[in-house]
């Protein structure tokens, strides 16, 4: 797996999104997450995004990685309004983590951004937190985050990018570029659409040569050309999609004319 720079932070391309997949309660779901972490150690994928908001997520990385913890990096989120909650919220997580330090802490969705962001800044001139970011799965509010980025009071940004969803490319990316900003990449397979909304199956014969094996791997090819990506961090439930993805860590950068093949077969199946 090779590295890429998340603000100041070395990461591997290829991380994993918990959102959904690791909201499990059952000893059965939870031995299965532990085999998902179990390959993530052995395919490289280091990087750990999870947040308050997706229920049981926090406390499941916590329990799977426990004695593992400084092998990953790990991400969460705050998400709530108020100085008091936002205080006890930041410090659930790192209870469910079962971690004294997190990697990266951002603020979910901007909500009440202005009221955390001096909790985090505290946090990491204690050494609790490395680096400090914002999210938004909504275009819609890329102004306001755009303005937070010129700020200069945050390392990292959260926001959706794929085949399909490109927004980003015309203002986000540039400055996140010009100010050294990391980007991660949320929603890389449209949330499932893009592998499971197929009404035609792609031609991957053109891809083979690049070490292109599946569609999905085809799919984050395309977003890690774009060197602006630090890690894109797609979910799974299953083990294996641990390894299809991770390979796609490993792989040369995508030339453009396949990145363009990639966008087309896109149109053309979907």
């Amino acid at each position: 797996m090779q590295t890429r720079k998340l603000a100041t932070l070395a990461v591997p391309p290829i991380g994993m999104g918990t959102w959904k997949t690791f909201d499990v309660r059952s000893k059965a779901d939870i031995a299965i997450r532990k085999e998902i972490i179990t390959a993530c150690l052995s395919e490289g994928v280091s990087f750990l995004d999870s947040s308050p908001m997706y229920g049981e997520s926090e406390s499941v990385v916590g329990v799977t990685t426990e004695g593992k913890g400084e092998q990953f990096q790990l991400a969460t989120k705050v998400w709530c309004t108020g100085l008091a909650q936002g205080k006890a919220e930041i410090a659930q997580s790192f209870e469910r983590f079962r971690t004294d330090y997190i990697d990266v802490f951002q603020i979910h969705n901007l909500l009440d951004w202005e009221t955390h962001l001096p909790t985090l800044e505290g946090l990491k001139a204690e050494g609790k937190i490395g680096l400090i970011g914002i999210t938004h799965y909504m275009t819609a509010s890329y102004p306001e985050m755009i303005r937070i980025m010129r700020g200069g009071r945050i390392s990292t940004i959260q926001i959706p990018y794929n085949v399909l969803e490109r927004t980003c490319e015309q203002e986000i990316l540039p400055l996140a570029e010009d100010l050294g900003i990391g980007v991660i990449v949320m929603q890389p397979l449209g949330v499932g659409g893009l592998v499971m909304g197929l009404k035609r199956e792609p031609n991957l014969a053109p891809l083979e040569a690049h070490g292109i094996e599946t569609w999905a791997q085809a799919l984050l090819a395309w977003i890690l050309a774009d060197t602006r990506v630090s890690v894109v961090i797609p979910a799974t439930s299953k083990p294996e999609r641990i390894r299809e993805n991770a390979a796609v860590g490993a792989l040369p950068s995508l030339p453009k004319e396949l990145r363009t093949y990639i966008e087309r077969e896109a149109r053309r199946c979907l």
